[in-house]
This record gives structure tokens, C-alpha cells and sequence, in this order.
């Protein structure tokens, strides 16, 4: 059962999770960072991503220490990662799915990334799930974990983001247009740089799409993301915004809007599961 006693975000401290989140869904924010409530499930693709993340990670651990890591090893990698985090709070959203598809297609896509960009990567490794932190103004500070930080064979400065999502993103959206680039802007000005190349690996497709930032580019989007962050410190309205992504939100349940369609309420039934079991758990 979920322990519902975690502290709301500090109210100066914003991700870029925590702001597109707002303007998905403002109840899901309400909920998530101002309670400080946990959602009740977590989908198996979240799951599957943190097993993915977890495995590169460590792929690129290995070969910053010096040692020569095999797919067999990085595969029992993912197997440990995978039964570890595949507990009860775990839903397969789609109800026509079950979690060992899920499975496989982490391992073709842990395969396809060391047979493919992983062998072809002679850059260098500066950092992994680094936490980077800019102070925005006297009352707000971004915050945010870049998957990679590395520099290329020419000594160019990187963040990538690894995506196990089934297609790629275009950098016109919101969080293709924002994300890596704001974390390229950060660990820019981190080591005092002018520019940085921001990227998303697109796992299932073995491709990477890149955006070059420099120091204006970098302004333009701190200065973005401050505006909007003002936008959300200011809001007194979190009414819910029903959608598709109810299906995949950890307070389906309790929403009084949620729009679930039967062939996607895998998760709003491990929610009411829960619920049944502890019917005042989200009470004040």
C-alpha cells in the first residue's frame, strides 16, 4: 500500500516535471506537489524506463572504470532491475498487454542499444544521473537529473536524454523543445561554456536528434521556463483536464473527471484495489 506521508514539493523548488505536469493536468499537480500525496500505481511503462535508465547507467559505469561490459551481463542487469521494481503498485495500463511484453521489449531495446550506439559512442562520460540545480531568481531554483553528460571526441560538451517511448519526439513540443535543452543550458553554465549539443536517444529506434545551444539560446530558455514556473506559482485554479493520460494517472481514482475507457483501465483497477483496502487514505 502506498504511504501517502510524503512533504509537498518546496514551493521555490521546480523540475521540469513538476511545471509540464501543471499544465497537463492541475489536479495531478495539486495532488503531486502541493499535498505531497503518491500516486497510487505506477505504470509498467514508467517501470520499464527506470529498468532501461537503470542498465545504461550502468553500461556507461562500466566502461568509465575501464572494464569491457557484455550484453549477457547488462541483460542479468535488467532481469535483477526488472523483478526488483515489479511490485504491487506496478499496473499494466493497457488491458489487453501483460507486463512480459513489457519485458521483452526492454530487453530488445537494452540489445539494440548495445549493439548499436553503444559500441558506436567513443565520447566521454563527465556524469550520469547528475542532479543539476540553477537558482532563477531569489525565489526559484530549477532542478533537474540529466541521464548522460559527456563530451564528444572533439571535447563539445552533451546531455542526452534516453527515451524508451514508441516514437520520436519533435522539438517543437513542449518537452522535446524544453527538457534536454534546459539541462544543456544548465550543465553549460555549470562548467562555464558557451555552448552544448542537447540530445534525445530514442531507444526503440536507435536514433538520436540533437539541438545546439549556446549562451543566448540558454537565456531565451531559463528565462522560458522562469515565465512559466510564474504561471504556476500564480495559479489558484486546479481543475482536473481529463484526457487520455487518465488512464496512465496514479489518482484516476479519486479524480471526480477522469475519462478511462475499459481497454485502459488496468491501472484504475489496481487504484481501486488499493482503495477498497483503505478507503480514508487520502483523507485530510
Amino acid at each position: 500500500m502506498p504511504a501517502l506521508d510524503s512533504a509537498p514539493t518546496p514551493r521555490n523548488l521546480y523540475s521540469f516535471s513538476r511545471v509540464k505536469t501543471y499544465f497537463q493536468c492541475p489536479l495531478r499537480y495539486r495532488y503531486r506537489y502541493l499535498k505531497g500525496f503518491k500516486e497510487l500505481f505506477r505504470s509498467v511503462e514508467s517501470h520499464l524506463g527506470s529498468a532501461v535508465h537503470d542498465v545504461l547507467e550502468w553500461l556507461y559505469a562500466e566502461r568509465a572504470a575501464s572494464r569491457t561490459p557484455t550484453l549477457g551481463a547488462a541483460l542479468e542487469v535488467l532481469a535483477t532491475r526488472w523483478d526488483q521494481g515489479l511490485d504491487d503498485e506496478v499496473a499494466v495500463v493497457r488491458c489487453s498487454d501483460d507486463a512480459g511484453a513489457y519485458l521483452r521489449a526492454a530487453r530488445e531495446m537494452v540489445a539494440g542499444f548495445f549493439h548499436g550506439a553503444f559500441q558506436r559512442d567513443r565520447s566521454e562520460t563527465v556524469a550520469l544521473e547528475r542532479r543539476l540545480s540553477l537558482r532563477l531568481s531569489d525565489d526559484v531554483v530549477f532542478t533537474g537529473f540529466a541521464d548522460r553528460i559527456g563530451r564528444t571526441e572533439v571535447g563539445r560538451l552533451f546531455v542526452i536524454d534516453y527515451k524508451t517511448s514508441r516514437s520520436a519526439g519533435n522539438p517543437s513540443e513542449f518537452s522535446e523543445g524544453l527538457q534536454a535543452p534546459l539541462y544543456a543550458a544548465c550543465a553549460m553554465l555549470e562548467r562555464g561554456e558557451t555552448e552544448a549539443l542537447a540530445g534525445y536517444h530514442y531507444l526503440r529506434l536507435d536514433t538520436t536528434s540533437w539541438q545546439s545551444v549556446d549562451a543566448e539560446r540558454g537565456r531565451q530558455l531559463l528565462a522560458r521556463f522562469a515565465e512559466l514556473v510564474r504561471e504556476v506559482s500564480a495559479a489558484m485554479d486546479f481543475e482536473p483536464r481529463p484526457g487520455v493520460l487518465c488512464a496512465w494517472c496514479g489518482f484516476n481514482a479519486v479524480c471526480p473527471s477522469a475519462q478511462v475507457p475499459e481497454s485502459l483501465s488496468g491501472g484504475l483497477g489496481r487504484a481501486r484495489e488499493i482503495l477498497d483496502r483503505s478507503p480514508s487514505l487520502y483523507a485530510p
